[in-house]
């Protein structure tokens, strides 16, 4: 009976935190959920504690991710939910006290729930972090001076604590965070066109012809940009699959189109020219003078890990193609100034974000695959936490939706409709300087482990 009403009650707990992920974005949702978790936590014994962490991360995901089944079928979409569910038994490290160092253990227990989602198994899959709905709460101000391990760890702590004062001071902090002066400096502008061409049909089969994707994005740039109107033109991921090395001549439309539009132009496609199968940026001005390849690629999407073992239990995993992980960061010049491109689920990585040093950032990606789901917001969401945790303006382009560009708030200055074509134009504003939390890297989710360590030590003696 214990086994049932602890499964029903973390599996709800769960489902309310998941409506705060976009689309919906009721960032309150898991303030709500993890307050009456932790005071059921704290009421029970440990193998209770572990199977309602257990149940509120299964109904967490089984509602988030729900799109990663839509087209591939529900085995592999219920393995990654199922799997990933244990990374939330560390909620479970909290005792029976309801004090203020049991408040920060499970706020330094969800910082390392985050932390194995992102990380493991096959470089993790840090997607439907909690940390990443709070772009408009209160604790948005956090994300440049702690990032998201430090929004994770306010999120626990908040949901936890019961004395009034506690919660005073850290939102006269949160009320201070919104007054830090940032290091960064502005460095002007440009003014960019984001082309999002579509695709002929929406799900797994939304490149069975590459020719008529490219044709809708050379089409869009020459009917809606004229020479000298913009400083750079972006094309999404996958906007050109057709391999520029081996056919020639789309090489050289491009390179015409750049030169009778006077300016760069940014496309994404795949090639062999490396020799093996690589996702790929090109920066054509006119001609091709840099190309960047993806570093971070999608398990189970752009390679099979246990290929032969997986084989057995997904007739997909034969439909896949491995892809070679680029090793090398590109900077892309336009006008003296610097950005560099990031493709689609690389925006997940924290590793990406500390690297960035240019001036603005792009984001290249391809959402066809997922059809009409929330994927789309999802991503988009996880960008403008980027967007707020850098300090830079994000180009965001992609082949359906939703293209857009971003201020360093996390608000959309402006956007295209979901799979309609067209051509978006907007200036995007540059910036010099890192924020803190680029500076300080990974050590706020080292603090949080060995604080949690270190209290979890301090409670088992005594």
């Amino acid at each position: 009976m214990r086994l049932i009403r602890d499964s029903i009650f973390g599996l709800t707990l769960g489902a309310l935190s998941s409506l705060a992920f976009a689309p919906i974005s009721l960032w309150i949702a898991p303030f709500i959920s993890l307050f009456f978790l932790y005071r059921t936590l704290i009421k029970n014994s440990l193998f209770s504690r572990i199977r309602l962490s257990y149940f509120f991360g299964l109904g967490l995901l089984l509602v988030v991710q729900n799109w990663t089944g839509i087209y591939v079928g529900n085995l592999p979409y219920l393995a990654l939910v199922f799997m990933q569910a244990v990374f939330f038994i560390p909620l479970a490290l909290v005792g029976k006290k309801s004090n203020l160092s049991n408040a920060v253990i499970f706020g330094c227990a969800l910082v390392l729930s985050e932390l194995l989602m992102r990380t493991i198994p096959f470089t993790g899959f840090g997607w439907s972090r909690l940390s990443f709905t709070q772009v408009d709460s209160p604790l948005s101000s956090i994300y440049p001076f702690m990032g998201v391990a430090g929004v994770a760890l306010l999120m626990g702590l908040l949901s936890a604590l019961r004395k009034f004062n506690h919660l005073i001071v850290i939102s006269l902090l949160l009320i201070t965070a919104n007054f830090i002066p940032t290091e960064l400096n502005n460095s002007g502008n440009l003014e960019i066109a984001l082309v999002q061409g579509g695709v002929p049909q929406l799900g797994l089969d939304f490149n069975s012809t590459p020719l008529a994707v490219y044709r809708n994005h050379y089409q869009e740039s020459r009917n809606n940009l004229a020479a000298n109107s913009v400083d750079l033109v972006i094309w999404p991921e996958n906007s050109v699959d057709i391999d520029l090395f081996k056919n020639p001549e789309i090489e050289t439309e491009i390179s015409e189109l750049s030169n009778s539009l006077k300016a760069p132009i940014l496309i994404g496609g795949i090639s062999r020219f490396s020799g093996q199968l690589q996702n790929i940026s090109v920066f054509f001005n006119p001609k091709i003078q840099e190309i960047y390849v993806k570093r971070y690629l999608t398990p189970f999407g752009e390679y099979i890990p246990m290929r032969s073992s997986f084989a057995r239990f997904s007739p997909y995993v034969e439909d896949v193609t491995d892809f070679s992980a680029g090793t090398e960061k590109v900077n892309f010049q336009v006008n003296n100034q610097s950005f560099q491109t990031l493709i689609c689920y690389e925006i997940i990585n924290d590793t990406f974000r500390d690297d960035l040093i240019e001036n603005f950032l792009v984001v290249q990606t391809n959402n066809a695959t997922f059809g009409d789901t929330a994927q789309l917001e999802q991503q988009l969401n996880i960008a403008k936490v980027r967007a707020i945790e850098t300090g830079r303006e994000i180009a965001y382009v992609s082949t359906t939706g939703v293209t857009s560009f971003i201020d360093t708030t996390g608000k959309l200055r402006s956007s295209l409709p979901k799979f309609e074509g067209g051509v978006l134009i907007d200036d995007i504003n540059l910036f010099e300087g890192q924020t803190l939390v680029q500076k300080l890297k990974f050590y706020p989710e080292i603090a949080a482990m060995l604080l949690l360590l270190l209290l979890s030590i301090r409670r088992v003696r005594g």
